[in-house]
């Protein structure tokens, strides 16, 4: 029998969606946030594999606007007003300390992957203030009911039901047949029920710093202006998930149409990451005027910056038998290969058809898929930082990340439903990664490149690590 009532706990993007998917299709949804809308939120940056899916939600549950939402052209024709970035790719810069930006050849020390072969199929940064408050408004125009500004204070087992106490502008219970947690890292069940946080078990152990600026000049003026020939270049690298890397730290900047760009810095905990000290970002931010935090009591004193000192947050997505956790509240990994987007999105489809058409298995398939696909995650990012001193062992290592991605992307694109992104689920697959990981971080076998080509070869269908490519990728498997 389907739940006649759900209590969705956190209104961003995959909170409100999995509300509204819920209340188009007859479910009474409580949807309950501590804060209010619009709101800054990180976790910016789509993909192929997330646009996909966000297109999948919207036709299996006839919601057009989901649709409209999954390509940067469709995007900014039916829904102007809600701020996106173009996303053509991904695109890697490797500085040294104290040096102006070089390579000696093109390809040396930076790195270009396609994601689409044009402007109005491409990806789309999410502006989350105003993607979250657009999802968040579209569900109660389907009917949900919306406590914001309200905390949770207590969950008890109440018979088959679920009591939340609520705190707040709402003060009183509410119960539901189930309760699902999105509130990101806060992981508010998690830490109700006494759940321990996991992450000690990760691999990646990573910090960040990052802020919104106005009036960032283009990287690619920057190559231009010093010299560097571009025309062979697959897309405008300012259009992507651009990543500058500086020993093993790394910065994104993802540039909004709006004149916003979202910069971060990542790395090691324990580590500096000390790309603003070097001339290419003083280039690029000379004109820069930070625009997000301005409010000094949302920042400690003397810092300019939010600061995460422990990105990585894990937790067990099956917090109690009708409390389930949204992936993006169970696991916080790294924002190296952008797939927050992708992991909520799998998450609220994962969750609509738990919710809609119940399984008793389904709990437990869930937790193991997604353990499945935090281990394969963690140990790719955790190997990119390792080596990503190393431009030429950085490269390969995000060759076997895209390669995952890839195959998935392709599972999609010939309409299979794959039970697992990143193609996580195939023993195979994760026997080649581990053993490519451990290849690449083996700095003192000359042979890594050959070696992870052979180990990725039966998925590499997008010629990764081929000669002559420059590291210049004009390939995708799901856009035309």
């Amino acid at each position: 029998m389907n739940p006649s009532h759900v209590a969705i706990i956190g209104s961003g993007f995959s909170g409100s969606l999995l509300g509204w998917i819920l209340a188009s299709q007859g479910v009474q949804v409580s949807l309950i946030d501590a804060q209010t809308h619009p709101r800054f939120a990180i976790g910016e940056s789509s993909t192929p594999i997330a646009d996909t899916l966000l297109r999948r939600l919207g036709e299996t549950y006839q919601l057009k606007p989901l649709v409209d939402l999954s390509t940067y052209g469709s995007w900014k024709k039916t829904h102007p007003k809600i701020t996106c970035g173009k996303k053509r790719g991904f695109s890697y810069y490797h500085h040294e300390a104290g040096q102006p930006f070089a390579e000696d050849h093109l390809g040396k020390r930076s790195l270009l992957v396609a994601a689409s072969q044009s402007d109005s199929k491409a990806d789309t940064h999410w502006y989350r203030s105003e993607v979250d408050e657009y999802f968040f408004k579209q569900a109660i125009l389907s009917g949900v009911q919306p406590y914001s500004a309200t905390s949770i204070v207590d969950i008890a087992s109440v018979g088959d039901q679920c009591r939340l106490l609520c705190g707040g502008n709402y003060t009183g219970e509410l119960i539901a047949d189930y309760v699902i947690d999105a509130t990101g890292r806060a992981a508010i069940t998690a830490k109700l029920l006494g759940q321990p946080n996991l992450r000690d078990q990760l691999k990646t152990q990573t910090a960040t710093s990052f802020a919104h600026y106005r009036g960032v000049r283009p990287w690619r003026d920057y190559l231009q202006a010093h010299g560097f020939d571009t025309s062979n270049d697959p897309f405008n690298p300012d259009d992507a998930a651009q990543h500058h890397l500086l020993g093993n730290t790394w910065t994104w900047m993802l540039r909004f149409d709006n004149d916003i760009t979202s910069i971060g810095f990542c790395s090691p905990r324990g580590q500096v990451n000390d790309f603003a000290s070097t001339s290419a970002y003083h280039w690029m931010m000379q004109d820069a005027v930070q625009v997000y935090p301005d409010d000094q009591s949302l920042i400690p004193s003397g810092q300019s910056l939010i600061t995460e000192p422990w990105i990585q947050s894990y937790h067990e997505p099956i917090v109690a038998d009708r409390v389930w956790m949204m992936p993006t509240a169970a696991i916080t990994m790294d924002p190296l290969h952008s797939t927050g987007i992708a992991h909520g999105l799998a998450g609220v489809e994962r969750l609509a058809t738990m919710l809609l058409n119940p399984d008793g298995n389904a709990p437990a398939r869930y937790a193991e898929i997604l353990h499945q696909e935090v281990s394969l995650l963690d140990r790719l990012i955790s190997t990119a930082y390792t080596v990503a001193n190393d431009p030429a062992r950085f490269n390969a290592a995000c060759m076997v990340y895209f390669a995952a991605a890839i195959t998935c992307e392709e599972q999609l694109k010939a309409g299979q439903n794959p039970s697992h992104l990143y193609n996580a689920g195939e023993d195979a697959f994760r026997t080649a990664v581990r053993n490519a990981c451990g290849i690449i971080s083996d700095l003192g076998e000359p042979r890594f490149e050959s070696l992870v080509r052979t180990e990725i070869a039966p998925w590499n269908t997008a010629g990764l690590m081929s000669s002559g490519h420059q590291n210049r990728y004009a390939y995708t498997a799901t856009k035309g």
